[in-house]
């Protein structure tokens, strides 16, 4: 009956590129079963927030702000991710904190086999070029760094000694810098490190003093924000005087580094200028262009010549070849990236411009320029004459996409959403995305997707601008529909205005969870964010009418939230037309509303068929899913890790009573794909805790018995936030994390091995 029905669906499904079946083209599990997990190809996405390389150009690495640090693996030309659960301790892979971004990692310039990677509650030694990181910082002592804090584009914050590897300087947000003589065995405070006078103090509070050796490394150099450049005494960095005592001087510096000739000169973002430290004195250079003081993201020496390029925060660049005196621009373009590479990393819309974190010289290829830029590396070979630059993506093994979810209808081919660059329809799931929806643009996020269960081909989004600024151009909420299975995307003729908020809120209608009726695409429902009311359209956003419950009390009846959280609490039912189910958590004046509504003609009129919680803690990441051709059949767990009560509920009656499903103890989320061979219901896949064992788990026979096809695929550390599942070939799933994008699993032929750093897929028996 269930294949039949969604034999019928995937019927009226337009035409779209093929999603090939699965590697094994199984119908059902067999013995000896393996699973093959591979990265979703999307490429780059991310803010690369720092690059470092050794003098001789043996070790090349990047951190991230989401989501772990890279190395460049030039056999086999790609970044490899250094933060994972082959290459960390043992103890640390467990750790909320490891999900996120590295704060900053730098190589050893006499021994670039040694790594050091800061995270947010430790510091992490490699000797083998990250194969392998111990601890470095000692339990015990706090810590607590922030990869994606608002000072995260400057630096550096680690600095390695070139005569000694062991010894290494640590700058920290709040708490000073650091210094290790053992190779962090053993940590020590500096204490002659001036702190900002009060008059500076509330300017530079959080944001970490920046840290140099010299070339030689006789000397380090600290950048004490609000002050200005201290200098060591000796070459042990044990002790620290002001550079210089006279003269004008910067007291902030976004970036800066060394000549080859030890000259030492710094970008100063809030001066507009590049200021220059020689002989102990310093000399400031305003970057002018057409008159104007132009702000100063990053410096760079060309060695060839020595003349010098200014970066602004936003793209544009500048040459000088009087050493700073003047200044002319000098065009840009994004292109000429290899054939390996991401290409629509290569067409997004910045005007030819970076977003540039920091630009740094290659140690070895004279004249080469690496960006570390807002959605990935980029490289440029200023030409003869350097006239131009032409920027080249070098994003390839680099996922770094904060995914939101992931949607595949019956029929049709996966999208997958994320913040920031939007949806990616992906048919060949092994070849880099081309282009993204609602439209190619900086930026959008796609916070939700749904497709009709009846009209596959029809979808829904609530596409909104990430960004608090850029109004003007009217598209800051992109939300809208889709009737091809999202090869093209059309916005809402409307967006109505919630209780609460102003008419010229650009934002009233954003972010939130959105469904859509399987009886007719024109019926939509949308709760958006910040409490805000819900909304539901007949005529697809022609007009839109208000979710009026109940005992509300206005102006905030909704109870989503937290934008960012991936929450989904708002569904259509699969086989009901008209029916939608909405779990509200009581918010604010609202408390009296907590539980589980339902609606039986598209929105209009709202029973409560179950009063509280049908689990705990439901305000955060709570997910309601319904199982595809089955009536009454809902699941919904909280959607939360560690102690309480967060097993996954289910019910058999459409909501109104619920039982916990032995024995799973979580589940991050819920997904159906297509029923083994014999089965009446789909196949449920879950992410979270059995019996407990945490991983990806599969039930073909409605969830009585469970099997483990991954435990941490591909090591991924990430904090997993959704999974989805093919309905038209069996055994396929897939797996959205926040900041390194998603994983596909399927039944593979292959035979198990352990992973390591340089592992591009994994290979796991089905346990």
């Amino acid at each position: 009956m269930l294949a039949a029905c969604w034999a019928m669906l995937a019927s009226v499904a337009p035409a779209s590129p093929d999603l090939r079946p699965t590697r094994a083209g199984t119908t059902g599990p067999v013995a000896n079963e393996r699973y093959g997990w591979r990265p979703v190809a999307i490429g780059g996405g991310g803010f690369i927030t720092g690059q470092a390389i050794d003098p001789r150009g043996k070790t090349h690495v990047a951190r991230t702000d989401v989501a772990g640090a890279y190395l460049w693996n030039a056999d086999r030309d790609q970044w490899m991710q250094l933060a994972t659960a082959a290459t960390l301790p043992a103890p640390e892979r467990d750790s909320d904190w490891v999900w996120g971004g590295v704060y900053e990692i730098a190589v050893a310039p006499s021994r670039p086999e040694r790594l050091y990677m800061a995270m947010q509650k430790a510091v992490f030694r490699s000797d083998d070029r990250g194969q392998h990181f111990v601890r470095a910082w000692p339990q015990g002592v706090p810590l607590d760094l922030d990869a994606n804090g608002p000072y995260r584009i400057t630096g550096p914050f680690l600095a390695v000694s070139p005569r000694n590897p062991d010894l290494v300087l640590l700058s920290t947000q709040n708490d000073g810098v650091w210094r290790s003589e053992d190779g962090g065995v053993s940590w020590a405070r500096l204490a002659d490190i001036p702190a900002a006078p009060p008059e500076t103090a509330a300017k530079t509070k959080g944001r970490p003093d920046l840290i140099w050796f010299t070339p030689d490394g006789s000397r380090a150099w600290i950048m004490a924000q609000g002050i200005g450049m201290v200098v060591s005494t000796d070459p042990a960095a044990r002790t620290f005087a002001p550079l210089t005592k006279d003269g004008p001087s910067p007291q902030l510096l976004r970036r800066g580094g060394f000549d080859r000739h030890g000259v030492f000169r710094g970008a100063d973002q809030e001066g507009h200028a590049v200021w220059q430290a020689d002989g102990g004195r310093w000399t400031r250079y305003p970057v002018v262009s057409n008159g104007q003081e132009r702000e100063v993201a990053a410096v760079v020496a060309d060695p060839r010549d020595d003349g010098l390029y200014a970066f602004s925060p936003y793209g544009s660049v500048f040459r000088s070849g009087d050493n700073g005196a003047s200044w002319w621009p000098v065009p840009t373009r994004i292109g000429g990236a290899p054939a390996s590479e991401p290409s629509w990393l290569s067409a997004l819309s910045f005007n030819n411009k970076l977003i540039v974190a920091d630009v740094i010289p290659d140690p070895v290829v004279p004249g080469r320029l690496w960006a570390s830029a807002g959605v990935g590396p980029f490289r440029a070979d200023p030409p003869p004459g350097k006239l131009w630059l032409t920027w080249s993506s070098q994003a390839r093994g680099i996922e770094e996409l904060v995914a939101t979810g992931v949607a595949h209808p019956p029929g049709g081919i996966p999208l997958f959403t994320a913040w920031d660059f939007g949806i990616h329809a992906r048919a060949d799931l092994d070849r880099f995305s081309t282009t993204w929806g609602p439209r190619p643009r900086v930026l959008i996020a796609a916070q939700d997707l749904a497709w009709s269960a009846g009209h596959p081909e029809a979808l829904v989004t609530n596409a909104t601008d990430t960004r608090e600024c850029c109004f003007e151009d009217g598209e800051t909420v992109l939300a809208g529909y889709s009737r091809d299975g999202g090869a093209s995307w059309h916005r809402f003729p409307t967006l109505p205005v919630p209780p609460g908020t102003k008419p010229d809120d650009p934002k009233a209608m954003s972010y939130g969870t959105i469904a859509v009726s399987s009886g007719d695409p024109d019926n939509v429902i949308w709760e958006p964010a910040f409490g805000r009311s819900p909304f539901y359209t007949l005529d697809n956003g022609k007009s839109w009418q208000r979710v009026v419950l109940p005992g509300e009390v206005l102006p905030f009846t909704g109870s989503y939230e937290r934008y960012p959280y991936v929450r989904r609490t708002l569904a259509a039912d699969p086989v009901v037309p008209g029916r939608f189910l909405l779990f509200h958590s009581g918010l604010g004046a609202n408390a009296a509303l907590k539980g589980l509504w339902r609606t039986d003609d598209g929105g209009r009129h709202w029973t409560r068929i179950m009063a509280g919680d049908i689990a705990p803690a439901n305000g955060y990441s709570a997910k309601l899913r319904a199982m595809p051709g089955v009536r009454d059949r809902w699941f919904f767990t909280n959607g939360q890790r560690g102690p309480g009560n967060n097993g996954l509920r289910h019910s058999r009656d459409g909501g109104m009573t619920w039982q916990t499903l032995d024995p799973v103890e979580q589940a991050t989320d819920i997904a159906f794909g297509k029923a083994a061979a014999g089965h009446a219901t789909p196949t449920i896949y879950i992410a979270g805790k059995i019996s407990g064992r945490t991983g990806l788990w599969r039930s073909i026979d409605d969830g009585a018995t469970w099997q483990m096809i991954g435990e941490r695929p591909l090591g991924r550390l990430t904090d997993l936030v959704a999974i989805g599942a093919d309905p038209d070939h069996f055994g396929r799933v897939y797996v959205a994390y926040a900041g390194s994008g998603w994983l596909y699993g399927e039944p593979t032929p292959c035979r198990p091995v352990p992973i390591g750093r340089d592992t591009v897929s994994e290979c796991v028996a089905v346990r």
